[in-house]
């Protein structure tokens, strides 16, 4: 009777282990269905060459410059962001989110949100960097963007976070609408003639330090997109102007693109000493842009290049 007891209880751990051997099988087979679906893990090789792999799609985000802010929110997971940067300002639920400070990042502040993802820049990451090192020690991922320069690199940072906050196919979508935006332009940009180019010179700065993009910039590659001249083509990246310079390139327009933080930038421009002579003041061919819509290298660089054309050549593109 005790053997025929013992092999009960044998048989019966035997098919306990047997279904928590199936049971731990089938959880498992869940979780892997469920990481394919949702496509985590993902590995993101961000702009500082470095592999961060996130193992779940970020809840929690914080953002360290608005145009990281405005990408996250243009793939849809605006609601995952928890702390953005005193600048960031659009859209405009972005401006009633904690902010984590302005050119110096409260790192502890930070660490108190619990983000599950920091989107750090290459503008910033040099200086940034021991703050940076002390949210990884925290356990937090950090992918540092890359510094856009030009329309493929910021599809680059698009696809970059898309990846990182498990959105890949929103951010494929973004970029196919934002070239087919540029597309459009450039098509309605073959109505201007050669001759009737016209020579701009855009202003990024006010005086008395005037600072202007040259080329390998997507100002320079907006322009160069409908059919204008940068008359600081021949500079590379922001670059200082010496206001002499500008009077002797002679632009027939003039853009400036501060308006939106500093007052009567055109009357600035028309007021400048010096300047009566140059081309763009004579015949009042001064203007301001949106400074976020052509300096800001996210999603909506598309809307700066349409507000750019719509300036510098009102009778092409209307």
């Amino acid at each position: 009777m005790k053997k025929l007891l013992l092999l009960i209880i044998a048989a019966a751990m035997i098919l306990v282990g047997c279904s928590t051997e199936a049971q731990l099988e089938k959880n498992d087979g869940e979780k892997t269905a469920q990481e394919q679906k949702s496509g985590f893990p993902v590995t993101v090789k961000d702009a500082l060459d470095e592999e961060v792999v996130i193992e779940e799609k970020p809840e929690k985000i914080i953002s360290l410059i608005p145009s990281n802010t405005e990408i996250v929110y243009a793939l849809e997971n605006g609601e995952a962001i928890v702390g953005v940067t005193d600048f960031d300002n659009y859209p405009e639920e972005a401006m009633s989110k904690e902010k984590i400070g302005g050119m110096e990042f409260n790192i502890e502040k930070m660490i108190s949100l619990n983000p599950d993802l920091v989107l750090a820049h290459e503008s910033t990451a040099d200086t940034a960097k021991a703050g940076l090192q002390q949210l990884k020690d925290a356990g937090i991922n950090v992918v540092v963007v890359n510094d856009a320069q030009s329309f493929e690199k910021v599809y680059e940072s698009i696809e970059m976070i898309g990846q990182a906050i498990g959105e890949p196919e929103k951010a494929a979508e973004l970029v196919k609408n934002m070239k087919n935006s540029f597309a459009e332009l450039k098509k309605q940009a073959e109505a201007i003639k050669p001759e009737e180019q016209k020579t701009v010179f855009v202003e990024v700065s006010p005086a008395p330090e005037i600072y202007t993009a040259g080329k390998n910039t997507f100002i320079n590659e907006m322009l160069e997109l409908i059919g204008a001249k940068n008359a600081a083509g021949d500079m590379d990246g922001w670059a200082k102007v010496d206001p002499e310079a500008i009077v002797e390139r002679n632009p027939d327009v003039v853009v400036t693109t501060y308006g939106y933080y500093t007052e009567k930038p055109i009357e600035q421009v028309l007021a400048r000493q010096g300047w009566n002579n140059v081309k763009a003041v004579k015949d009042q061919q001064v203007y301001d842009v949106h400074s976020d819509l052509v300096t800001r290298s996210g999603p909506r660089l598309a809307e700066g290049a349409e507000e750019l054309a719509k300036t510098i050549y009102p009778d092409v593109f209307k």
